[in-house]
């Protein structure tokens, strides 16, 4: 064995973390949430911890319509616009106008803001006027809208559609937050097999495939 091979749990989560983040072409826009978040008391806005997990995943799916609930500041659309090739379109939903704000001039500094568009509103209003088939769907948003937001999940996704969900346990690190109850219901609603094919990661992602 390598004299530089981990030899522990822990060493092997630093190994990952230091070489994911060398590979994380937009790190720069992921660094600013959490300066963001103590500024302006977002607590729904924390990116995948992932990037290039969701660039891989969307290489993988090899998309042409991708849906986003939960832009925040458009780190994770920026990988999957990215990961998913210059033939996809992503829409992405954000409450805040703010953010919607912040996330297309990254958009822009990327020169992926004409493959990219953001849906600004609450996702309990976007969601019931979307139409048509999505290939992946990317879970990220408001614990609180978690079960509406799988409802329209399972309507949009194409069979044999990808949906990858992310801080599925927020609670966490914000105990408090409302919905938390929704999200430990949405977290067992895609394990049922006659619906989903799902596995969970160790960092709060799961993926599923529509059956």
């Amino acid at each position: 064995m390598s004299l530089n091979e981990p030899k522990s749990a822990a060493a092997v989560k630093r190994w990952i973390e230091k070489h994911t983040r060398s590979a994380d072409r937009f790190a720069y826009v992921a660094d600013k949430y959490e300066p963001h978040r103590r500024e302006h008391g977002c607590y729904d806005v924390y990116p995948s911890s992932n990037g290039p997990l969701l660039g891989a995943l969307a290489a993988a799916a090899r998309p042409k319509r991708l849906l986003e609930l939960g832009c925040g500041l458009g780190y994770s659309s920026l990988w999957l616009a990215y990961g998913a090739g210059p033939r996809a379109y992503v829409e992405t939903i954000e409450a805040s106008k703010e953010h919607a704000k912040i996330a297309r001039d990254h958009f822009q500094a990327e020169g992926l803001e004409k493959r990219i568009q953001v849906l600004v509103g609450e996702a309990g209003r976007v969601l019931p006027a979307l139409k048509g088939r999505y290939d992946v769907i990317y879970f990220d948003t408001d614990p609180a809208v978690s079960l509406l937001a799988l409802d329209h999940s399972e309507r949009l996704l194409r069979k044999g559609g990808l949906l990858i969900s992310a801080n599925l346990f927020l609670g966490q690190f914000e105990p408090n937050i409302p919905g938390l109850e929704k999200m430990a219901e949405y977290r067992l609603r895609i394990l049922d097999t006659a619906r989903w094919l799902t596995a969970y990661m160790a960092d709060g992602i799961s993926i599923s495939i529509r059956v």
